[in-house]
């Protein structure tokens, strides 16, 4: 198809030249469609670029380290650092869950694991919907997260 020209009669049929016409139109629809996308994740960052994502790697696994060293509050703070420098992904409420976790605290464990749950669900293409659980809740275990008794709370 080719270029309308704006002096070019309207391809609406209106017999007005198309800067006169629909022109108006069709640029204001493109702003909105340029606006829109522009408010949409980028979806090849939410997977990440390699950079981007041996960063999150590195940090995500820097908590299950401090975990390992029985370091839970070095750990929690260094799960919300994870989880305000990487929103994007589930591994900073996976984190904050497992340190809850460790510590007994139940109850909050199981409310960043629903969040997890939450962001599992609102991104969909993110995950293998293969692993869908019962009650339509995600498997778990592909993020990493919650003891069988845990797990059993989110349900609930």
């Amino acid at each position: 198809m080719a270029k309308i020209g704006r002096n070019d009669p309207c391809p609406c049929g209106s017999g007005k030249k198309y800067k006169r016409c629909c022109l108006a139109k069709v640029e204001q629809s493109q702003r909105q469609a340029l606006a829109a996308a522009a408010l949409e994740p980028d979806p090849n960052h939410l997977g990440f670029c390699d950079d981007c994502y041996d960063e999150m790697a590195t940090a995500s696994n820097g908590v299950l380290d401090l975990v390992d060293a029985g370091k839970l509050d070095a750990a929690e703070q260094a799960a919300h650092e994870l989880l305000e420098r990487f929103p994007d992904v589930h591994d900073g409420y996976a984190r904050l869950g497992l340190v809850y976790e460790v510590r007994g605290e139940n109850r909050q464990a199981v409310e960043y694991y629903r969040k997890v749950i939450a962001f599992a669900r609102d991104h969909p293409g993110l995950y293998e919907t293969a692993r869908v659980g019962r009650y339509g809740i995600p498997d778990l275990s592909i993020f990493g997260v919650g003891r069988p008794s845990v797990i059993s709370a989110i349900r609930n």
